[in-house]
């Protein structure tokens, strides 16, 4: 018996100790509301004064790749600071010049927290250019997080500049792009684009097979590739060598040895 009213009360406290920062604030807003910026500010200046806008900790949300070391260090914010005077754009921002950051959002929660919330760059192909990197959806490049990592992307590779501004990259990655969002069962048994001399070329996994066709971004063809793939109910065999689309409505296979 005596345990359970030691949770009880303990609950209690707990309550309380959660409501009275909820309730200061609204004092804080109400006299805002009610005084107008004079008193907003003699509002916020006594919660700056208090105990509860002190920082002692920081929580980053979304991280899937990115290690919260970084996003820390890119915040730049020490224990101890004051989350009244702080500002949250300008922690947002310096955030989001990690390259693998889209999106970041900063905000406070009393007593004394500070989220920051994080949406990465997901990577939708490598770029092989002497060194691997990483483009979304978007056409952002950025680098692996680490040397380890594993991705299960495909990758262009071919007469590349690592900018976006490339022909045959742009060509590269909007093909990439057109495959993922309309042609998923190709996309998923993609292994590489190779871009060379202005034209594109398609190889599939697990064992490169060539995607022999004139025309790379021909719907029609892709079309073709999709069906016959998802006819074939399975990623192709490590034996297949080549599948040909330069035939009208049918797919040609051909093997190695």
């Amino acid at each position: 018996m005596r345990s359970t009213r030691s949770i009880k009360k303990a609950g209690r406290r707990g309550r309380r100790g959660f409501l009275l920062p909820v309730v200061i604030i609204l004092a804080v807003t109400a006299v805002g509301w009610w005084g107008g910026s004079k008193a907003w500010r003699a509002g916020t200046e006594w919660l700056a004064s208090t105990s509860w806008a002190l920082l002692d900790r920081i929580e980053v949300r979304g991280l899937m790749r990115l290690p919260e070391h970084d996003i820390l260090t890119a915040a730049a914010v020490s224990e101890g600071a004051n989350l009244m005077h702080l500002d949250l754009d300008s922690i947002a921002s310096r955030v989001m010049e990690l390259p693998g950051v889209k999106k970041a959002d900063v905000f406070m929660r009393l007593p004394g927290r500070l989220v920051i919330r994080v949406e990465e760059r997901a990577p939708i192909a490598g770029i092989g250019v002497g060194r691997l990197l990483l483009v979304d959806d978007e056409g952002a490049i950025f680098q692996p997080e680490f040397g380890g990592e594993v991705l299960d992307v495909p990758i262009i590779t071919g007469d590349l500049k690592p900018e976006g501004s490339d022909p045959g990259l742009k060509a590269a990655l909007k093909l990439i792009c057109d495959i993922r969002t309309n042609y998923p069962e190709i996309y998923g048994q993609l292994g590489e684009i190779n871009c060379r001399d202005g034209k594109l070329a398609l190889r599939l996994r697990p064992a490169g097979a060539l995607v022999r066709t004139d025309a790379p971004t021909d719907s029609r063809l892709l079309r073709n590739l999709q069906l016959f793939l998802q006819q074939k109910g399975a990623e192709l065999s490590a034996a297949t060598e080549y599948i040909d689309l330069r035939y009208p409505a049918m797919v040609i296979t051909g093997t190695r040895g």
